[in-house]
């Protein structure tokens, strides 16, 4: 099966990055709809889809992870993995 990518592999490599940066800076985590503000503040604007399937390839690859977060009203924030935690 083929798979059909949303946006160019350079330029996601360049929004799982940008992503990466903005979860090291939070020490809470970061709901999907902060992380879709932040990237549109520097000018990345994607398509949901798009976004939620580049978030989801990167908790597959264990890059990050999806914790349900009490001091959000308990919506899912998205947070580096404990094993990335020692080489950020």
């Amino acid at each position: 099966m083929i798979e059909r990518s949303c946006i160019e592999a350079s330029e996601e490599t360049r929004i799982k990055e940008k992503i990466l940066m903005y979860i090291r800076k939070s020490d809470e985590g970061l709901t999907y709809d902060e992380l879709r503000d932040l990237l549109e503040r520097e000018g990345v604007y994607i398509d949901g889809v798009c976004l939620r399937k580049i978030i989801s390839d990167m908790i597959r690859e264990r890059i990050i992870i999806k914790e349900l977060s009490d001091k959000k009203r308990n919506k899912f924030v998205y947070k580096l993995t404990p094993y990335d935690l020692l080489y950020y």
